[in-house]
Parts: structure tokens; sequence; C-alpha cells
């Protein structure tokens, strides 16, 4: 399967790499939004299965922003994505409209597996 990674943060952004690769997955890893919206809107990109996205990136951008342009693409509208956050976002009525998995932090790595497993049916 192929994942689509947002995280900021290095050391997460790394752990979360090699997790995700030690499951057998491929992974396209993005430090910011820009990078990763226009790897998304390129031509060239193969298509993700599932995307990652933190919530609270460096900069002015928030996950939500970059899930929103995703959910717009006819392309990603169905795609599974698990959004990642330290902050509590349970009665955000917004993630409600975005269909996203949310996945609070700290998780640990079989929290993780087993949310991918649940959204893509492995």
């Amino acid at each position: 399967m192929r994942v689509g990674l947002l995280e900021d943060d290095v050391a997460i952004q790394e752990m979360l790499l090699l997790v995700l690769q030690d499951e057998g997955h491929s992974v396209l890893s993005f430090s910011t939004a820009e990078e990763c919206l226009e790897a998304l809107n390129s031509p060239d990109l193969l298509p993700v299965d599932l995307m990652i996205v933190d919530w609270r990136l460096g900069g002015s951008t928030f996950g939500t922003e970059v899930i929103r342009q995703i959910r717009n693409d006819p392309r990603f509208q169905s795609l599974p994505i698990i959004l990642t956050t330290a902050a509590s976002l349970q009665d955000n009525e917004e993630l409600q409209d975005f269909q996203v998995a949310l996945l609070e932090k700290p998780f640990s790595v079989d929290e993780m597996i087993s949310l991918i497993n649940e959204l893509t049916d492995s």
C-alpha cells in the first residue's frame, strides 16, 4: 500500500516512516503542507491509498486546510485520511465534514497500524 505522510516533526516523521516501511508500505513523506499539496497535484504522482496528516503544522497552515484541499479534489474524495494531533478535537464538527479518522498523540505504533488496517480493510 502507498501511504502519504505529512508530519513536520522530524523525529515523529522518521519513526512513522520506519514503522510503515516495516509493515510493507511504500511511503511518500512531506514536511510541509506546500510540499504535500504540490506532490498530490502532480500528474506524475502515483496515487496514494491513505494519507496521514498532522493537525498542527509549522507555519501558518493547519492540517485541516490540507485535508480541505485534498477533499476538494475528485481523485481523493474517498481517500482514507488519519489526522494526528496532540489537541483534543473529538467534538470538532469540521472533522466530521472531512471524514477523517482521528488519532491523538501520543499514540502507540500498534494503534496506528490497527487504524490503518481498519481504514483499508488490510
